[in-house]
């Protein structure tokens, strides 16, 4: 029986690296980083494209787009049911950058 690095390494093989990484993650039955983590070193061994961006627009970027259109932080973050300070974080690095 293969490791779950290799189990995950296969996984993504065998999906020609059209998944995510959480649907490899889920699949093995790992934690998101650990899966990040082998599959972004297996691509890079490899030279493969790393699945990044595959879920299209980040949670970051729902937060600053909602924060431009007026909500509150409180409110984004039980929007996204996220956390309030990872939605401060966010929204503070957006008001110094711009």
């Amino acid at each position: 029986m293969a490791n779950k690095s290799q189990q995950m390494r296969t996984f993504f093989d065998d999906n020609d690296g059209d998944v995510t990484i959480r649907e490899v993650a889920d699949e093995i039955g790992v934690r998101y980083q650990y899966a990040y983590q082998v599959i972004k070193r297996h691509c890079n061994k490899n030279d493969l494209e790393f699945p990044s961006g595959q879920g299209g627009e980040t949670k970051a970027d729902k937060i600053r787009e909602l924060y431009d259109d007026g909500l509150s932080i409180g409110d984004i973050a039980k929007q996204l049911n996220t956390n309030y300070t990872y939605c401060w974080s966010v929204v503070d690095k957006h008001r110094k950058n711009k």
